[in-house]
């Protein structure tokens, strides 16, 4: 399994590249809460929301259970500290990637910079 950050899904969205959709399905693609709350609030009408819940409907999912958030709050101090700020959202995603050990696919270059504070996070290789 592998975790999807909402870059993923927005260009799978946007493009329709059959590559993108073969690798979340060949990798057992999950996505978490905050994933899905980001693509459906930048939806622009009802029929991509249909498209949108349509993709959602054939990844796994990831839950947020209650113990994470310390751990959030965790990662965001050392990153802090480190002089590094992202997201609320993508710490989350970051932690949910960790305490589950599983790779994170995103597109978004701050992670790289994440994982230098948090090496423990594994990001996923698209292969060409």
């Amino acid at each position: 399994m592998i975790l999807v950050d909402t870059s993923v899904l927005i260009d799978a969205i946007r493009t329709g590249d059959p590559k993108i959709t073969a690798l979340l399905r060949t990798h057992a693609a999950a996505a978490c809460g905050v994933v899905r709350a980001e693509l459906l609030h930048g939806v622009r009408s009802a029929a991509d929301r249909r498209n949108t819940l349509a993709l959602l409907a054939t990844l796994g999912s990831v839950p947020t259970p209650e113990a994470v958030w310390d751990t959030v709050g965790d990662h965001l101090h050392s990153l802090r500290t480190k002089g590094v700020t992202v997201p609320f959202a993508d710490a989350i995603l970051t932690t949910l990637a960790i305490v589950n050990g599983v790779e994170l696919w995103t597109r978004d270059a701050h992670f790289g910079l994440i994982q230098k504070v948090l090496p423990a996070l594994q990001l996923f290789t698209e292969p060409p």
